[in-house]
């Protein structure tokens, strides 16, 4: 289902950017830590109003006003910012194909940004934990070559950063390997052309 520029079928996604003979290998969508940490602050947020309305209620204030004044700050700062960090952490997406990395960002209802990095332009992957590598994810970073700025993606709370890395890995040496091959037959029936 699409609700403006949100894309909540991923498949659909899939379909859009991945060509035909083109394999998925992983798709991996982001930590449920990346909601908690994110909606720490509309948490304590959502505590201190909730004690004023508390405080209130002791010094008999008037309720009516005062619940409604409290809802509408809390809907106002903490509602939308709570709606935001849940629509990013559930559609937020990693597919890795044989061909390309595409990075799902969903922000919002209003916005998102897919980014395809073919194969051919990721120059390194590296990968480092987080929090003390207790919790099943990492930090995941695209180190991009330089002809394209040599810019560094980095993915924070990526289930098992390791073994994403290493698909991704994978990916990049089959698809240099399959193209030394092919420039390999090139230069031979270049040579058999020639005589």
């Amino acid at each position: 289902m699409r609700i403006f520029a949100l894309e909540t079928d991923i498949n659909k996604i899939k379909q859009k950017f991945c060509h035909s003979g083109e394999s998925i290998l992983l798709s991996t969508p982001y930590h449920t830590f990346s909601f908690f940490f994110s909606s720490i602050r509309e948490l304590f947020i959502t505590i201190a109003l909730f004690v004023v309305g508390i405080i209130a209620f002791i010094y008999d204030l008037p309720m009516g006003w005062t619940l409604g004044v409290l809802l509408f700050i809390w809907v106002v700062f903490v509602f939308f910012n709570l709606l935001k960090a849940y629509v990013d952490w559930l559609y937020d997406f990693i597919i890795v194909t044989d061909h390309q990395v595409i990075l799902v960002d969903q922000t919002s209802i209003y916005k998102h940004e897919i980014r395809p990095i073919h194969v051919d332009n990721i120059g390194a992957i590296t990968t480092s934990t987080q929090f003390w590598n207790i919790f099943p994810f990492g930090i995941l970073k695209i180190h991009l070559k330089e002809g394209l700025g040599g810019d560094t993606v980095m993915l924070k709370y990526v289930p098992h950063a390791e073994e994403v890395a290493a698909t991704i890995t994978r990916a990049v040496s089959s698809h240099q390997s399959r193209s030394q091959t092919s420039a390999q037959r090139r230069e031979l029936s270049g040579i058999d052309d020639s005589e």
